[in-house]
């Protein structure tokens, strides 16, 4: 474990005042403000439908998160993990870590760890921007529904369930940059499995895409809470919960016994 820790403080070090830690903080800012442009444009839409009003930070929460899990949130996870890699890959550094006296699979998992704190970071950064937005609306813009109180337990639920979904992904994107040095090859590989996920998403295999999990986990749980207000329950995601965050965790074991195998030349 203190190999890990050594590991994982030295990617720290790295992270601090690059790209990659402020896109952490600007992805979700762009999300955010598409929407807020949505919310403005249509609000004669929200006034000329109480119900909806009722329900609008539940709403605003849900498309916001679709546009991010379904969108932004693969590509980010795509542009991060090959940000993270390139350090190593642009100055040959590999050789001279896995000639450091700590074990090459710590250096792999704090790689992967990294990538995944980044992704919570910017998850984080999205629903906290998404409650100041509400926030100035119920100033600027009164009658809309952002005067009812935030939903801050779904919201966590969300938050937390789409970062659990999002595990696969950022497995599977982590072993694609490290294995390969090239940084066309881990986004080009990202961008291509994201734009098949908008199609799939309304197949019936959308419950099994790995790039479409978050959105469907998170909106499971953000539907039930919906739902339990009008009377109704419905099952969770529970299955595609498990296959994202443990499928995660079986694809960085074997992507990091895979790349801490290979001979750094």
């Amino acid at each position: 474990m203190k190999f890990l820790i050594r590991a994982l403080h030295a990617e720290l070090l790295k992270t601090k005042r690059t790209l990659a830690f402020w896109l952490a903080l600007i992805a979700p800012a762009v999300v955010v403000a598409v929407q807020v442009a949505v919310i403005w444009d249509r609000q004669s839409y929200y006034f000329q439908n109480p119900e909806i009003i009722q329900q609008t930070w539940y709403e605003y929460g849900k498309e916001t998160a679709v546009l991010w899990g379904l969108l932004m949130l693969p590509l980010f996870v795509t542009l991060e993990t090959a940000l993270v890699a390139q350090w190593e890959h642009k100055s040959g550094q590999w050789k001279h870590l896995f000639a450091l006296p700590i074990p090459r699979w710590a250096l792999y998992a704090a790689k992967q760890v990294s990538g995944m704190g980044l992704i919570g970071l910017s998850i984080v950064a999205l629903f906290g921007l998404l409650v100041l937005s509400g926030w100035g609306f119920r100033l600027l813009s009164p009658g809309l529904g952002f005067e009812a109180p935030v939903p801050w337990l779904e919201y966590g639920k969300y938050g937390l369930t789409m970062f659990l979904g999002a595990w696969l992904i950022v497995a599977i994107q982590t072993w694609v940059a490290q294995r390969w040095s090239s940084f066309a090859v881990a986004s080009g590989v990202g961008i291509a499995l994201t734009v098949a996920g908008v199609v799939v998403v309304q197949s019936e295999w959308a419950n099994f895409y790995p790039y479409i999990l978050p959105v469907i986990v998170g909106n499971g749980f953000v539907d039930e809470a919906m739902r339990a207000l009008n009377g109704f329950t419905e099952g969770l995601p529970w299955v595609e919960l498990l296959a994202g965050s443990v499928g995660g965790i079986a694809v960085a074991v074997a992507g990091g016994w895979q790349v801490t195998r290979r001979d750094v030349l």
